[in-house]
């Protein structure tokens, strides 16, 4: 049983708090001590991860390493990165740190091949897009990923962030994209995890994530 978790976030706040409120929500507890114990790093000083991946900005593995450490310091035993461009370098993390980190978008992949699901249409920001961090995952899954053409992707992209810069979006461009395909979408960026979508048919990587974190602390969801 783990006994503390760390919570690497600020990519963006938002998402971050967003897991936190969602993790306190879903927990049956009968008082303060049975929650989980946590440390939220509020990282936002990581620089902007598709800025850092496709466009040659500065690279934002040093400071994740960096932030990982400071999580181990605290004492956590178990890692949530509640931001899915940052996956692109979940080996790399991983292997530089102690602690074990759990993998949002592996995790999405084996719910997806629980539910018989064998194509699925992404919605994430162009770097996760692009680097086919999702389609590494699922793919050993055999599931098949829609990817968001060039333009799907500037829509996906001025929602999320339009949600970062703390601007309620008009969602109902991005909606009518999604329907278009007529699959199970999977939210693959925690921004979108913010907003509610209702016109669509969806899977959360970050309510996954919460999920397994209450599963793994042994703390049942609320009813």
């Amino acid at each position: 049983m783990y006994k503390k978790l760390g919570i690497l976030g600020g990519m963006g706040p938002l998402a971050t708090s967003r897991l936190y409120s969602e993790i306190i929500k879903s927990s049956r507890v009968k008082r303060d001590q049975d929650h989980i114990d946590m440390v939220i790093l509020n990282a936002s000083y990581i620089p902007d991860r598709t800025e850092a991946i496709l466009h040659k900005g500065e690279s934002a593995l040093p400071y994740l390493l960096n932030a990982l450490k400071t999580l181990e310091n605290c004492g956590c035993d178990l890692i949530a990165i509640p931001c899915n461009t940052s996956h692109y370098y979940f080996d790399e993390l991983q292997n530089n740190c102690k602690i074990k980190i759990l993998n949002m978008i592996d995790l999405t992949a084996e719910i997806l091949k629980n539910l018989g699901v064998t194509q699925t249409y992404l919605m994430a920001t162009e770097g996760t897009v692009k680097t086919g961090v999702y389609q590494k995952y699922l793919g050993k899954k055999n599931i098949k990923i829609i990817s968001p053409t060039d333009e799907e992707t500037k829509e996906m992209m001025r929602v999320i962030y339009k949600i970062k810069a703390g601007v309620n979006p008009d969602l109902s461009k991005l909606e009518e994209i999604a329907r278009h395909y007529d699959k199970l979408n999977i939210l693959g960026c925690t921004e979108l995890s913010t907003v509610k979508f209702r016109n669509i048919k969806y899977i959360d990587s970050m309510e996954i994530l919460k999920d397994k974190i209450l599963e793994l602390f042994g703390i049942k969801k609320s009813i």
